[in-house]
């Protein structure tokens, strides 16, 4: 049964269980108001317990529609009221689980400034995509587009603030972002704690891990439209760069040490097709292009894969056409638009490096990798 935070009293009030009601008070109204559903005007409970924060709930034999499987958890409640409190603080009008009827929804918040409606959605607990995909829908298709805040995972909240590599379940990489001129973001928020962690300016590496900016701010210092972290400085920078690299060599390590199949794996089939040994590939091999986001694969291993394709099939990198591209791409799963524009973007790279063949002997600059992160977040493309 799913717990509620609003409630009319049969005074005809709009009841609101905000952080600063106390149990105590709490407790006397239970003895002397009566509560209903805002929706289906069904009697309510009101449960004032030592665990769980206060709060109303139907009764088991209702039928009201707005009550469904996923259940609220104690940090889901106290979210959806700090932030409430934080939201109500400020010049706009808020409402708490206020139902949309032309949709059918009921978003957490729903922030009102002037005409423009901002729903506001706390996710706790992992649902399928699919679940929030189609509430994403649902606002969009009201004009209205959402804010996605996801509780700080646990693994997460004790990290230092700083330049780090974090890995995320696909669940959490939903909840990613793009928004210029901070690039990839994830906006995490711990009631528990009252600090949102922001991790910003996200680098993708492989499969979920991400080179980025973990930030915290507090929710006293929190701020409507919520604030955006800032871009990486130069020393940052230069710490994206070492990461990076210590990643790409550590990769290419792993590939031998713990790889089972053999030359069954494409990579390993690629270097040995090539005769050429991983830990040996030229560094322009494995560098950060826009989309490369897009791939799963490490950029050393998707961009070598490519670099085979064009030699084995005697493609010139001066002239690679966009069918070549598009059969290359078709070997992945997933969205091959943003596959074809990462290389792309990756023969472009070669062709202003003066790079023309696999055998070329070309002297690589080291800072090439940190202009290419930096422009990565000055050029607003962090994801996108």
């Amino acid at each position: 049964m799913r717990a509620i935070l609003t409630a009319w009293s049969d005074k005809g009030r709009l009841i609101i269980l905000s952080p600063e009601l106390e149990k105590h008070e709490l407790r006397r109204w239970r003895q002397t108001h009566s509560f209903y559903c805002p929706q289906c005007k069904e009697p309510l409970q009101l449960k004032v317990g030592d665990i769980i924060i206060p709060h109303f709930a139907h009764r088991k034999d209702t039928t009201c529609r707005e009550s469904f499987s996923e259940g609220e958890s104690p940090q889901h409640l106290k979210g959806k009221q700090l932030l409430y409190q934080f939201l109500s603080a400020g010049p706009q009008e808020v409402e708490l689980e206020p139902l949309l009827d032309t949709i059918s929804q009921r978003p957490d918040l729903l922030v009102k400034l002037g005409k423009t409606k901002v729903p506001i959605e706390f996710q706790c607990s992992t649902i399928p995509i699919s679940d929030l995909e189609q509430r994403t829908d649902g606002y969009r298709r009201a004009g209205m587009e959402p804010i996605w805040i996801l509780h700080t995972p646990v693994k997460l909240t004790n990290l230092s603030e700083g330049v780090g590599l974090f890995q995320f379940s696909k669940f959490q990489e939903w909840f990613i972002v793009s928004t210029p001129p901070e690039g990839a973001v994830l906006l995490t928020f711990n009631p528990h704690t009252k600090k949102f962690h922001y991790f910003s300016s996200l680098l993708h590496v492989a499969g979920q891990r991400y080179i980025g900016m973990h930030r915290i701010l507090p929710l006293d210092f929190q701020i409507f439209p919520f604030a955006r972290p800032k871009a990486p400085t130069e020393k940052d920078v230069g710490q994206y760069g070492d990461l990076y690299e210590t990643y790409r060599q550590k990769e290419l390590q792993n590939r031998i040490l713990l790889n089972r199949r053999g030359i069954k794996d494409p990579f390993l089939r690629s270097c040995y097709e090539m005769k050429m040994l991983p830990t040996q590939l030229p560094p322009w091999l494995g560098v950060p292009v826009p989309k490369n986001h897009s791939f799963r694969e490490s950029d050393v291993e998707w961009q070598f894969r490519f670099i085979h394709f064009l030699t084995r099939n005697n493609i010139p990198f001066s002239d690679v056409s966009p069918y070549s591209i598009d059969r290359f791409v078709n070997g992945f799963v997933g969205n091959s638009n943003d596959k074809s524009r990462a290389c792309e973007h990756y023969i472009a790279f070669l062709n202003n490096c003066g790079i023309e063949s696999v055998d070329q002997k070309t002297l690589f600059r080291e800072n090439v990798i940190l202009q290419l992160i930096s422009e990565r977040f000055l050029a607003n493309d962090g994801y996108n």
